[in-house]
C-alpha cells in the first residue's frame, strides 16, 4: 500500500500550521497500527498504549518542525521501533540497578550489564526481523523455532514441500543474521 505524497504534504503542511482535525485524522488513521506493532514487542498492551500516545504527543509537539520524508506509515513505524528500543534500554538499565543494589552481597549476579544489554537488543531485534517476514515465512519459522516441529511436519501441516519449509527457514535465518551482523557492525 503506497501512501499518497499529495495527502502526506497536506496532512504535514495543516500539522504545521496547528490543525487540530489533521492530526485527529492522523491519530485515527495510524494509533491502532502503530499501538500493534510495539505491543507485538513489548506483549504488554499497557506499555503499548503509553508509548504509542508518546509518539503522537511529541508529534503534536514538535508538529512546526516534522517531515514525514518518505511518508507517514515509514515515519510513524521509525518513531514506534526507536520508541520501543529506548523504552527497553531505560527498563533494561533501571531493572539491573535495582537488582545490583537489591543484590549487592549476592554471588548469583553473575552477567554483566552490557552481556544483558547486548542479549536483550538481540531478542528485539530477532523479533523486529520475525515481525517483518512475508506471513509464510513467519510461519515456517514459528512453527519450526517456537513449536520445535521438524521440516517434514510442517510441510504436512501446512500441505506444502519439505523443500519449500527449507528454503523459507534458510530465508528467514539469513534475514535474522543480516540484522544482527548489522547490529554487531554498529555497536563494535
Amino acid at each position: 500500500m503506497k501512501e499518497n505524497s499529495a495527502k502526506t504534504d497536506d496532512i504535514q503542511n495543516a500539522l504545521r500550521q496547528g490543525d487540530e482535525k489533521a492530526f485527529e485524522l492522523l491519530f485515527l488513521t495510524y494509533f491502532s497500527k502503530v499501538k500493534f506493532f510495539i505491543k507485538s514487542i513489548l506483549k504488554s498492551d499497557v506499555e503499548a498504549e503509553e508509548l504509542a500516545q508518546d509518539i503522537f504527543v511529541k508529534i503534536w509537539i514538535n508538529r512546526e518542525s516534522i517531515d514525514f520524508g518518505k511518508g507517514m506509515s515509514a515515519f510513524l513505524h521509525t518513531s514506534a521501533r526507536n520508541a520501543t528500543i529506548n523504552y527497553l534500554k531505560k527498563k533494561f538499565t533501571h531493572d539491573n540497578y535495582v537488582n545490583d543494589h537489591l543484590y549487592l552481597n549476592s554471588d548469583d549476579v553473575t552477567e554483566s550489564i552490557e552481556e544483558g544489554y547486548y542479549a536483550q537488543e538481540t531478542a528485539l531485534l530477532i523479533k523486529m526481523a520475525i515481525s517483518q517476514m512475508p506471513d509464510r515465512r513467519k510461519e515456517i519459522y514459528e512453527l519450526s523455532r517456537e513449536k520445535g516441529l521438524r521440516n517434514d511436519e510442517i510441510a504436512l501441516r501446512l500441505d506444502i514441500s519439505k523443500k519449500t519449509v527449507e528454503n523459507q527457514l534458510s530465508l528467514a535465518l539469513s534475514e535474522i543474521r543480516k540484522i544482527i551482523n548489522l547490529f554487531l557492525i554498529l555497536i563494535f
